[in-house]
């Protein structure tokens, strides 16, 4: 089993890798590499996305009956083609069509990680395994900015290729690596009947899982809210320097990256739902502080800004593993591919939303975009302290001697 894992994990690092470094490189890869205009190339990219991100239902069905190794498999195969076509894209409607099997290839790898980490590992070794590829996808990111701020002032179109072609060859690595993967003991075991015959009903009907579900989009939207809108804040609000913004999103990368394996450890003798509601606790108080940041000189705005900026990855590291591993944990029997989709979608979803709430929100009021997001991060307190005894976040572990 080790060996398998190891062999799993290292072909997720690479994914991850690969993943990060594109989603902050995308849209420059189309306006300096390709020519295309900048509303172009983000409608283009969006609109990909979203139509992407439709197909989760189709994937949980599909990890349902063919297994997650195998999907795993076309997902990375689906982005090998992605990327491999990036760089001969001339029109709107190619990076559309293209993106849109890029996303495919995502929502496989997403909808089938969880379940099969979850084969691979016991009790909570899963987080530990969820947090390293964490600590990849966060590098992947990290490495793709700084490419962001350096590759349009020293070098051409060809190198922005190079990339590309650079990022199909991880995926070609990674579909290699699990193809010669055995698959997990506890994914041949026999499915019996009443479980083989399990469908979207049973997913939906299975109450505690779907609100789980529901309260962990509250997580998500934090997430996807501070760094999605401190660009346009520092510059638009602020009328500061776009320094404050990239320092903030590298302290954040930082913090992740070294500090995720020594959170999981120290949450690793409390119970899930305090970590979670730790996290919570702390998003929402990373947002309170920004309530004022339009309000108050530049020099304290900024101090603000890179406070939280620490605050708020550490509530990242602590809830995205231990809401993860719970929620493949509980995955009814014989419909784990469709519960997956389902905790996926709770991922998209305030990602997908995120930019046009935000946006509506900042230009109404500064501080009624803090409030709003510390309140709905708060909310997430009472509603995990319900999931206790239905979910399994509620039990301490056992510490072994």
């Amino acid at each position: 089993m080790q060996r398998q894992l190891r062999l799993f994990l290292t072909a997720t690092l690479i994914d991850a890798l690969g993943s990060g470094i594109w989603i902050p490189f995308g849209l420059l890869f189309l306006v300096h590499g390709q020519g295309f205009g900048l509303v172009e190339a983000g409608a283009a990219l969006s609109t990909g996305g979203l139509l992407a991100l439709t197909t989760g239902p189709l994937a949980g069905a599909a990890m349902d009956r063919f297994g997650p190794r195998t999907l795993l498999i076309a997902g990375n195969l689906l982005r090998l083609a992605a990327f491999g076509c990036y760089p001969l894209l001339t029109s709107a409607w190619q990076v559309v069509a293209v993106t849109l099997v890029a996303g495919v290839g995502d929502r496989l790898f997403w909808t089938c990680n969880a379940p099969m980490v979850a084969a691979l590992t016991t009790g909570r070794d899963a987080e530990r395994v969820l947090g390293t590829q964490t600590v990849g996808r966060f590098a992947g990111a990290g490495a793709g900015a700084a490419a962001s701020a350096v590759l349009p002032e020293i070098t051409s179109p060809a190198a922005f290729h190079l990339i590309a072609y650079a990022n199909a060859a991880t995926f070609a690595v990674a579909a290699a690596l699990i193809w010669f993967l055995p698959a997990p003991a506890r994914m041949s075991e026999p499915v019996s009947e009443k479980d083989g015959k399990r469908g979207w009903k049973d997913v939906l009907s299975d109450r505690p899982y779907v609100r789980f579900c529901v309260t962990h989009m509250a997580f998500t939207l934090a997430s996807a809210s501070k760094f999605a809108i401190l660009p346009i804040l520092v510059r638009d609000f602020l009328h500061g320097p776009q320094w404050i913004a990239g320092t903030a999103i590298t302290i954040g990368t930082v913090v992740v990256v070294s500090c995720q394996n020594l959170i999981l450890r120290v949450l690793a003798s409390h119970s899930r739902a305090t970590g979670l509601i730790a996290a919570a606790v702390l998003f929402s108080a990373s947002f309170a502080l920004l309530i004022p940041v339009t309000s108050v000189p530049l020099r304290v705005a900024t101090g603000l800004i890179l406070v939280t900026s620490l605050t708020f990855s550490v509530a990242e590291a602590m809830f995205a593993p231990l809401s993860t591993a719970a929620a493949a944990e509980a995955a009814p029997r014989g419909a784990e591919g469709r519960a997956s989709a389902l905790f996926q979608l709770s991922w998209g979803l305030p990602v997908a939303l995120a930019p046009a709430v935000l946006s509506f929100l900042l230009s109404v009021s500064g501080p009624l975009l803090w409030s709003c997001l510390a309140g709905t991060s708060l909310l997430a307190v009472p509603a995990v302290l319900g999931l206790r005894k239905t979910m399994p976040i509620g039990s301490s572990p056992r510490v072994s001697a």
